[in-house]
């Protein structure tokens, strides 16, 4: 898909992509492979096996996996030097930024120069392509769409190039729920393709991709299940398919997915005898696994998913900005849990020169956690230091230029630092009692987490919509937490933790009918989790009658000696 290859949209773990600083043709030699779709697009060309491996390109193309794509075209190129759609290929593969910009003029030009005396609508494909090449996706934008409506105008008939004009302009959702621009009219040329090709991996795909962040996943809930049974060996089209399916609460199925797309990437680098780092989806399939696990309440498995993405980055050469990737979700699975200390703990010890976004990243972990650690102890001076450090250690980074390619961003680490300072230091006020500025604060920082670029780091703070909510019930506004957390289980159904502040609302409010079922829906979103965790205790409690003490987790005062069933309720109200 254009828009995942032009646009840098997906979380970079490592600062280099595969094969990016080889030439085109020293790539090395691909194999031709099942399971990918079946794209087709005829060319001109007397080899069938530039054919083969050109279409194999143009599924890849479809999926957004740009390095086995670039491979597949320069393999139809060297099959057929002279066939221009293989140059075409190689230049939209080439990858986004400024760093690539020759290489992209170089296979545009021989596209041109090969393409004289072609069938038109190769041209009007290559002349699209170049518009592209010589302007970049933002200025080239306009014209780019101009031709290529103009090509599929004069050749209705042309699924690809539909596929790849939606495939350009699916550009996501703005903070405040509003389409991007060209999104309404990619959906609205998505769904007319899902009708007149329903077996095409690439438009199940892409639409999978358009529906995911909007307030309707679930008009590709059909796609992401057929995605494993078109692509089995697409781990990109498998890593779709579970993220639309843990979106939509289908927790057990993702599950299956997610594991699918590490099993997949793995057998790929054993065919091929690559590096941990050139699988294109495994890592980021694994944050994602270790995020359900602790959404469904299994907190050994979180952490074992966690663990394994360290041990794949360093079996990788173990770069810095990946290593922080793996410390950053181990932290966050710690914190999901409210184990603070064990946040606290995780090691973050780095070697080499680390770039100044780096270190940003590695700083803001390291006084987050401390702060969060300090204030389950109730040692609040020492969170307010913690959150004096993250402020003055964000304002710099975003003063710096923001990085090209995968490496990662100053700006975007402190976008991330910022959210965590403001996470911070609205529950410092809202524990010190002052709920009206705690209240602007944690407000404050969910606006910001909304904006994170998610090419960036994700946020290792806790939610804060979630502190929020909390913050609300500790100074007596119920009605306000109940539509945060009304909002959050309709956002994550599967997550037992949303489910369970939901419960406890209604606890504060004195809805005890409510809270019941609440709890009980918690109990069976948990009903695989970890035995030990206090949560499903708590909850127990209360609905077997023994539980009003829940309702001190609103209040700001001292509460009364607890039974041991309830001590670990202090980590609510942090």
């Amino acid at each position: 898909m254009l828009s995942r290859l032009l646009r840098n949209d997906e979380p970079s773990v490592y600062v280099q992509a595969a094969w990016e600083d080889v030439a085109d043709e020293a790539l090395p030699r691909p194999r031709l492979r099942e399971g990918l779709g079946a794209s087709h697009l005829k060319v001109s060309t007397r080899v069938p096996l530039a054919q083969a491996w050109f279409d194999q390109g143009l599924s890849l193309l479809h999926l957004g996996w740009g390095s086995e794509a670039r491979r597949a075209f320069a393999e139809a190129a060297r099959h057929d030097p002279e066939l221009a759609m293989a140059w075409w290929g190689l230049a939209l593969t080439r990858g986004p930024g400024a760093r690539f910009a020759a290489a992209r003029a170089e296979a545009m030009a021989r596209a041109l120069a090969l393409s004289e005396g072609l069938p038109d609508l190769e041209q009007r494909y290559i002349v699209a392509a170049s518009l592209l090449s010589d302007k970049g996706p933002a200025n080239g934008r306009h014209a780019f769409i101009r031709e290529m409506e103009s090509l599929i105008d004069r050749y209705p008939e042309d699924v690809e190039a539909k596929l790849l004009l939606a495939g350009f302009l699916v550009d996501g959702y703005e903070p405040d729920g509003r389409p991007g621009q060209g999104q309404p009219y990619a959906q609205a040329m998505l769904r007319d393709l899902m009708r007149t090709s329903p077996d095409h991996v690439g438009v199940h795909f892409a639409w999978v991709c358009a529906t995911l962040p909007s307030s309707r996943p679930e008009a590709a809930h059909e796609s992401a299940l057929r995605l494993p049974r078109l692509a089995p060996g697409a781990s990109p089209a498998l890593l779709a398919s579970g993220r639309l399916l843990s979106r939509l609460g289908e927790t057990d199925a993702a599950y299956r997915v997610l594991e699918a797309v590490v099993e997949t990437d793995d057998a790929y680098l054993a065919a091929e005898s690559l590096p941990a780092s050139f699988a294109p989806c495994a890592e980021l399939a694994m944050r994602l696994l270790s995020q359900g696990c602790a959404e469904a309440g299994q907190y050994s498995d979180a952490q074992t998913w966690a663990r394994r993405l360290r041990q794949r980055v360093e079996s990788a050469g173990a770069e810095p900005q990946a290593l922080l990737f793996a410390a950053s979700t181990l932290v966050s699975t710690h914190l999901r849990f409210g184990f603070c200390r064990a946040a606290a703990d995780v090691p973050l010890e780095l070697s080499g020169e680390l770039s100044a976004a780096e270190r940003g990243l590695r700083d803001g972990l390291r006084l987050y956690t401390r702060g969060i650690n300090a204030m389950d102890a109730g040692r609040l001076s020492e969170v307010e230091r913690a959150c004096d450090a993250l402020a003055l250690l964000h304002a710099p980074l975003s003063e710096l230029r923001r990085a090209e390619g995968r490496q990662l961003c100053p700006r975007d680490v402190a976008r991330v630092v910022e959210v965590a300072e403001q996470e911070l230091r609205g529950a410092l006020e809202s524990r010190r009692g002052d709920g009206g500025r705690a209240e602007a604060t944690l407000v404050r920082a969910w606006r910001m987490e909304r904006r994170l670029r998610t090419a960036g780091p994700s946020a290792f703070s806790r939610p804060a919509r979630e502190t929020l909510a909390r913050a609300r019930l500790r100074g007596e506004r119920e009605q306000k937490a109940l539509e945060l957390a009304r909002a959050l289980v309709e956002e994550r159904p599967a997550c037992g933790h949303y489910r369970l502040l939901l419960a406890e609302t209604h606890v504060a409010m004195g809805e005890r009918v409510l809270a019941v079922q609440d709890f009980e829906r918690f109990l069976e979103r948990w009903r695989d989790a970890d035995e030990h965790l206090p949560e499903l205790r708590r909850a127990r409690t209360y609905i077997s009658g023994r539980g009003r003490i829940l309702r001190l987790v609103h209040t700001a005062e001292a509460p009364p000696p607890v039974p041991p069933d309830f001590r670990s309720l202090e980590k609510v109200s942090c």
